[in-house]
C-alpha cells in the first residue's frame, strides 16, 4: 500500500467546550473535521489542541505530518510565537500543508506566512446573526483537484457572512467565490505557495453552526489534503546546506 498522508488537525478546543457550541460540536470541532477521513485508508489522522503541551505540536509531531488542518478563533493571541514559527518552518522548507478554515485567517502562523498582521475589524466585512445566513460557494476553478467530486457550488443553509474587501495578498489561485443571501460576496477558497509548501484559505466553519458535518466541506478537505501533501520525491537541503538553509554567504556586519 502507499504510504499514507499524515494529517494533523489542531483545534483551539475552548468555545467548545461550552454551550452554545457544545451543542453543535460535542465532542469538539477536530472531531467533526475528522469525520472527513474515517473509512479512508490512505490517511492518518492526529489531533492536537492548544491545552496539550506544546499545543499538541511538538517537532516531532509537526515531522510527522503532511497536512496541517487549522481551527482557532478566540485564543489566537495565546498561541505561542516559538510553535508559530516552528509550524512556518515546516511549511516553507519542508512543504507540509496548512489548511486555515474559517477564523483560522487571524491565526499567528497563518499571518506570519501572508505577510500580514491585522485583528477582525479591519480585515473586511462580517456579519454574525443568531441564524446567520444562507451561503452559497461556487466552485470558480472546477479543473482543480481541491474541486474534484462537488456540483457546481456548496449550498451552506447558515453561516456567519464573511464578506470582500478582504486585506490579504492576491492569492496565487482562488478556487471558490461564496454569494451570501443579505448580498455579500467572498473569496472564500484562496491558494498560496510559500516555499516548498502550499496554504489554502477555506472561509465556511462558524463554531455555532454544524457546517463542519457536511459532505461537502469533507470533500474539499481531504481533496486538499491529498494535493497538498508533499511528494516524497522532493528534494530537500541536507543540514547546512542549500540556499534556504539561512546561513550568511558572506560578513554582512558593515561596521567591521
Amino acid at each position: 500500500m502507499e504510504r499514507r498522508i499524515r494529517v494533523t488537525i489542531f483545534n483551539e478546543h475552548n468555545q467548545d467546550r461550552s454551550e452554545p457550541v457544545k451543542s453543535v460540536y460535542p465532542d469538539g470541532i477536530h472531531a467533526a473535521i475528522a469525520q472527513a477521513f474515517h473509512g479512508c485508508d490512505d490517511f492518518e489522522v492526529t489531533i492536537a489542541t492548544q491545552d496539550m503541551p506544546s499545543h499538541g505540536l511538538p517537532e516531532e509531531v509537526l515531522t510527522a505530518t503532511d497536512v496541517l488542518i487549522w481551527w482557532s478563533h478566540i485564543d489566537n493571541a495565546a498561541f505561542d510565537d516559538a510553535v508559530a514559527n516552528r509550524i512556518c518552518y515546516h511549511v516553507v522548507h519542508r512543504g507540509m500543508g496548512f489548511i486555515a478554515l474559517h477564523s483560522s485567517i487571524f491565526s499567528k502562523p497563518w499571518q506570519r506566512m501572508l505577510g500580514i498582521y491585522y485583528d477582525a475589524g479591519p480585515w473586511g466585512r462580517f456579519r454574525t446573526m443568531p441564524k446567520g445566513e444562507k451561503e452559497k460557494v461556487w466552485v470558480i476553478n472546477p479543473g482543480h483537484p481541491i474541486a474534484y467530486g462537488l456540483d457546481e457550488c456548496i449550498e451552506i443553509p447558515a453561516d456567519e457572512m464573511y464578506g470582500e474587501p478582504q486585506l490579504i495578498p492576491e492569492p496565487d489561485q482562488t478556487l471558490f467565490i461564496s454569494w451570501w443571501e443579505g448580498g455579500d460576496v467572498c473569496r472564500s477558497g484562496n491558494l498560496f505557495y510559500r516555499g516548498r509548501g502550499k496554504l489554502f484559505q477555506f472561509t465556511p466553519g462558524h463554531e455555532t453552526f454544524p457546517i463542519l458535518y457536511q459532505k461537502e466541506i469533507h470533500q474539499v478537505l481531504r481533496n486538499a489534503a491529498r494535493w497538498m501533501a508533499p511528494s516524497p520525491a522532493m528534494i530537500l537541503p541536507t543540514t547546512g546546506a542549500g540556499h534556504l538553509h539561512g546561513d550568511a554567504r558572506e560578513n554582512l556586519d558593515h561596521r567591521q
